[in-house]
């Protein structure tokens, strides 16, 4: 049986939205992009939430998981890297089709910018923080995940993985 909600997890820069919306269109089914939604449900612009504090921003993006999580399947939808660092979350992550999406840590770090919203981390700390939050989540996204892929050079070819694993 098709899972119903699938969730992509995984750091900053990993391809969610990418392979999000090819995941959407293969399947007819809505995609809900993490920032989008973060910006509708909390009525504010990607620039104003790129200037908020991290606890605050990691507050909301908690929030809005668990909105998208409320809605009616079925859908794709993105997660912010974050939202794995909250145990009520990782709960809720496990209840639904959760894919990792992940990279190398040189990777992440070279995706990572400093613009945008959740980059704050880029200006504020630099790679020995995106280093850290590596080491830390991981091993969590890796636990709450159904399913864990390793990404290749094409997004196309990554979700026609997910796409196989869903109809097994």
């Amino acid at each position: 049986m098709l899972a119903q909600k699938v969730l992509l997890i995984g750091p900053m820069g990993a391809g969610k939205s990418t392979i999000g919306k090819l995941l959407s269109k293969d399947l007819g089914w809505d995609y809900y992009d993490n920032d989008t939604e973060l910006s509708a449900i909390n009525n504010l612009s990607a620039k104003q939430l790129g200037t908020l504090e991290l606890p605050e921003l990691h507050a909301l993006e908690s929030a809005c998981l668990q909105s998208i999580l409320n809605r009616n399947a079925p859908f794709i939808s993105g997660a912010a890297g974050s939202v794995v660092d909250s145990e009520t979350n990782q709960k809720l992550i496990k209840e639904v089709f959760a894919v990792y999406l992940r990279l190398p840590l040189a990777e992440i770090i070279s995706r990572a910018g400093s613009t945008g919203i959740g980059r704050q981390i880029s200006l504020d700390a630099g790679p020995a923080e995106i280093q850290s939050r590596f080491e830390r989540r991981d091993p969590i996204y890796k636990e709450c995940a159904q399913l864990t892929i390793d990404l290749s050079d094409s997004p196309t070819h990554d979700a026609a993985l997910i796409l196989n694993a869903l109809k097994v």
